[in-house]
């Protein structure tokens, strides 16, 4: 039998209905699929919810400063703004890097790095001989 008809003949064996590995690949690939989906949405809904925030907290803010009776109330009105924007955006960040920690997590599990071994003081000598 040629290489080609071995290769063949293992790919339809990997691919036949009641192999188990076909199957564990299927149903993997499929549950990271999800998670990513889940990730996604959960990011994008975080931050639509401070979007939402956000422009209320504008509208208050301008509306507050528009009954302002003086220009200091009128500075701290925005400053109150302000440090909210501040803190939205932020929040942004650390859901950003949620995200991508969700979205790395599923990917990592197959590809856990395997630990090196220090060196010996033995192997560090010859290597500087």
């Amino acid at each position: 039998m040629n290489n080609a008809a071995q290769q063949l003949e293992a790919i339809q064996r990997m691919m036949a209905p009641d192999s188990g590995a076909l199957q564990d690949n299927v149903r993997s690939f499929w549950d990271i699929q999800d998670k990513v989906l889940d990730a996604m949405q959960n990011f994008a809904n975080g931050w639509f919810e401070r979007r939402h925030v956000g422009t209320h907290a504008a509208l208050e803010a301008a509306q507050r400063m528009c009954k302002a009776q003086t220009p200091v109330d009128m500075v701290r009105e925005y400053q109150d703004w302000v440090g909210g924007a501040f803190q939205r955006v932020m929040a942004d960040g650390v859901a950003c890097q949620e995200f991508v920690g969700a979205f790395a997590a599923p990917l990592s599990d197959k590809q856990e790095p395997k630990p090196q071994q220090p060196e010996t003081k033995t192997a560090q000598h010859s290597k500087a001989a």
